[in-house]
């Protein structure tokens, strides 16, 4: 199998936004039909049936809620990094997101078995022809990396490098035998610890633990372990923890018996140390990093959104389950453009902006005011894309209370947008000019 797909070179796909754009559709349209064409007059479903779902939609539900929390903590860190921030993201964007991509694949398909709808079956199949060829294409791309950091051979095995893509990290790292630590832990280790660093060379000369080795991809590994006795205390890191599972597992299968994996990367470690001059072990090498503005980022009022925008996607097609109300196909069409609409306006702004997006109200020291595109019209063009998707997923629902919640979300937009205003106009001295020519979330209206 890996010789088939060393012929099969798709990593000039890996990074493609429309394969992303088209699977998540993909699954929006498999819900929608299965929702609407939902056939359920040729009985309940028998036992073995209910066992699958069951399995499956828990293993969809534990990949979704892991995969979800790193990606929202992965790029809410990413901005604090800022000019270097190149260096990771195109390594680990796609890391993040396969695992809940995955997640999103298993859901579906429990969804076509309970609906019966043969149009989200076919939908179903075209979506997993496109995940596969999203996966074929990373892995192509991660063995394109090895080799060019020097990696006569993979030092993990074809089966873990398909389960660490798709499962993610903690998954792999428990089945192959090694052990997960957590970032605030590592000090409880042995202080002859032998720290393997698997990232590429320029994030290691960016920011390290002190006294790590570093072996990109784990290139070299095999020979160096070769003098270390089998039960020395190994700690294997990476940024995001998306790298380090495989070596983990390799090293314990070498013979080694103390092998732990960073659980979440130096990312998370960086995050802890901000601020803090330690020395010695397990001390990063660049600890006390300056975080710019970030302070000015109103944390309460992020929690209250995202507090409100996670109620709303829980509760909305519970509550109509609950009580059984009918949605007329006008209004779900309604709720269904409005979502469409808001995804298609979040896209063109996040165009707009470029590297100049970032989910803190301070700006970053490099950027620029942005005035083109969609930014012409209104100044806050991501949130009005919130507002509306979340509007659209209200009306679908057609869900009474939800639509409060959504009220009380927009409001903490709005509150947001005002004071975010206050910190533009001290960082570029041109934006009451742009502020007074434009509207803030609706053009020509507010």
């Amino acid at each position: 199998m890996n010789q088939v797909l060393k012929k099969i070179d798709l990593s000039h796909v890996s990074d493609s936004r429309w394969l992303i754009a088209i699977i998540y559709s993909l699954f929006g349209l498999v819900l929608v039909s299965a929702i609407s064409q939902s056939n359920l007059s040729t009985g309940p479903l028998s036992f073995a049936e209910w066992l699958v779902v069951s399995v499956i939609i828990l293993l969809a539900v534990m990949l979704f809620s892991v995969s979800l929390f790193e990606l929202i903590s992965y790029f809410v860190f990413l901005p604090s990094v800022r000019s270097d921030s190149h260096i990771f993201t195109r390594v680990h964007a796609n890391h993040l997101i396969h695992p809940l991509t995955t997640s999103l694949v298993l859901a579906t398909f429990t969804i076509c078995v309970v609906s019966r709808s043969y149009t989200s079956w076919i939908l179903w199949f075209f979506l997993l022809i496109v995940y596969l060829i999203q996966t074929v294409s990373m892995i192509n791309q991660i063995q394109k990396e090895q080799i060019a950091d020097s990696t006569v051979s993979s030092t993990q095995s074809f089966a873990t490098l398909i389960a660490h893509l798709i499962f993610g990290a903690e998954i792999v790292t428990l089945a192959g035998g090694a052990r997960v630590i957590s970032p605030w832990n590592i000090r409880k280790l042995p202080e002859d610890t032998w720290i393997v660093d698997v990232r590429t060379k320029p994030e290691f000369e960016w920011n390290r633990l002190q006294g790590a080795e570093n072996y990109p991809w784990g290139a070299g590994l095999l020979n160096a372990s070769q003098s270390v006795p089998k039960d020395r205390t190994i700690l294997v890191t990476c940024l995001s923890g998306h790298r380090s599972p495989g070596v983990a597992v390799m090293l314990r299968r070498l013979g080694f018996t103390n092998v732990y994996n960073l659980n979440w990367g130096l990312l998370y470690l960086i995050l802890l140390e901000r601020g803090k001059r330690g020395q010695g072990k397990f001390n990063l090498t660049r600890p006390n990093r300056t975080t710019s503005e970030r302070g000015k980022d109103y944390k309460l009022i992020s929690y209250g959104y995202i507090a409100c925008a996670f109620s709303i996607l829980i509760l909305a097609p519970l509550e109509n389950s609950v009580e059984t109300a009918h949605v007329s196909i006008i209004r779900r069409m309604i709720g269904v453009t409005l979502g469409l609409s808001g995804l298609l306006l979040a896209w063109l702004a996040y165009k707009s902006l470029g590297r100049n997006f970032r989910v803190f109200a301070a700006p970053r020291r490099s950027g620029n005011l942005i005035r083109s595109g969609v930014y012409s019209k209104v100044r806050h063009p991501m949130y009005t894309a919130v507002i509306m998707g979340f509007a659209g997923y209200v009306l679908y629902w057609g869900a009474v209370w939800s639509a409060a919640i959504w009220l009380a979300l927009t409001a903490l937009y709005v509150v947001k947008a005002i004071k975010e205003e206050e910190v533009l106009a001290q960082r570029y001295p041109d934006y009451n000019d742009y502020k007074s020519a434009t509207k803030r979330f609706i053009p020509y209206i507010f």
